[in-house]
């Protein structure tokens, strides 16, 4: 249906916009018609040229779609991203946004095509929203599948956390086509991984998988292929349960230490962090109520609001288990001596 609908929408300059209940994790989740018993579930999905924007609970996921060029960037596809993210911005039911790319892919970079018919200048003034750090003041999350590379690999890095596959191939593949990082690319690798590692990558254009992105730092959970936008989502909400302003006034900090050190974003991001500071003092005076009327002691993180869980949210569950061996009689022979 989504396919179809997206055909349909190809020809249309407005959005089309169409209900039905949220994705799940798995491809094979039966989808309900919304009624007025399921409306919490409810989900708004808004197809664009090439990006779809979907919408569940405080979760909003940009979907881009350009599947026969694995999901690169041209001129309209960035300023409909860009709209996206705006809108996300000023939607205060959102709290955190998910980037993905359909089709197995995530993005591979800009189309070369209309960079050889257009030149380079238009592109990159068409993503200057994704130069900005962080690149929303709310989490946002890349569910990495597929290829990331060039431009794809730079708005990977642009989202506060990764979720990538293991199978996934990133890297700063604009290198072979001397296209230079155009979203600040280099100043973040060094910022995630270091100048040595960061170096690595950018002076040869090497690709590396998911695992060896792991273990540089670049991702915050390695999972399975076709599964990062599942865990992604189910990150997304373990994010959306926190109280939001202190969240963001710690992370527009984080950011700002290392990516807009004495610059004109240090000062916006050191505004909105003072504007955050009310809403912060308040979610503090109800934390304070919930710890003293036993919500979350002992460390723990769960049950914090009075939401349930989903049965696909809890799968993949881990739990430890500690084996103690007996050794009292192991070797018999050695208590006869």
């Amino acid at each position: 249906m989504r396919f179809l609908i997206r055909r349909l929408a190809t020809g249309v300059n407005s959005s089309i916009f169409r209900v039905n209940t949220a994705r799940h994790a798995s491809n094979d989740a039966q989808k309900k018609e919304p009624t007025a018993d399921n409306t919490s579930e409810m989900k708004v999905e808004e197809v664009r040229k090439n990006i779809m924007v979907e919408k569940y609970g405080g979760i909003t996921t940009i979907n881009i779609d350009r599947q026969t060029s694995r999901n690169s960037l041209d001129e309209s596809t960035l300023r409909e991203i860009e709209a996206a993210i705006n809108a996300f911005d000023k939607d205060d039911q959102s709290k955190v946004l998910v980037f993905n790319g359909e089709g197995g892919s995530f993005c591979s970079g800009f189309d070369l095509d209309e960079l050889g018919d257009k030149g380079y200048y238009p592109l990159r003034d068409a993503s200057l929203r994704m130069r900005r750090h962080p690149l929303c003041d709310k989490t946002t999350i890349a569910a990495v599948s597929g290829f990331a590379v060039a431009e794809g690999f730079e708005l990977a890095l642009s989202c506060d956390l990764r979720v990538v596959e293991e199978t996934a191939v990133l890297g700063c593949l604009g290198r072979r086509f001397g296209v230079p990082q155009s979203m600040l690319g280099a100043r973040m690798l060094t910022s995630l991984m270091g100048l040595s590692q960061a170096l690595d990558l950018i002076i040869t254009g090497r690709l590396i998988s998911g695992k060896e992105a792991h273990r540089m730092g670049l991702a915050c959970k390695l999972t399975a292929t076709g599964t990062a936008l599942g865990e992604a989502i189910k990150l997304a909400k373990s994010l959306a349960k926190f109280p939001q302003n202190a969240l963001m006034m710690d992370k527009i900090e984080a950011v700002s230490s290392q990516l807009n050190p004495n610059s004109e974003e240090s000062m916006r991001d050191e505004a909105v962090m003072q504007s955050l500071l009310g809403g912060a003092i308040e979610d503090m005076k109800e934390g304070v109520k919930k710890f003293q009327a036993g919500i979350g002691r002992h460390g723990k993180f769960y049950k914090l609001t009075e939401v349930p869980l989903k049965d696909w949210e809890l799968e993949e569950s881990l739990e430890e288990i500690q084996v103690t061996i007996d050794k009292t009689n192991e070797n018999p022979k050695d208590d006869k001596k």
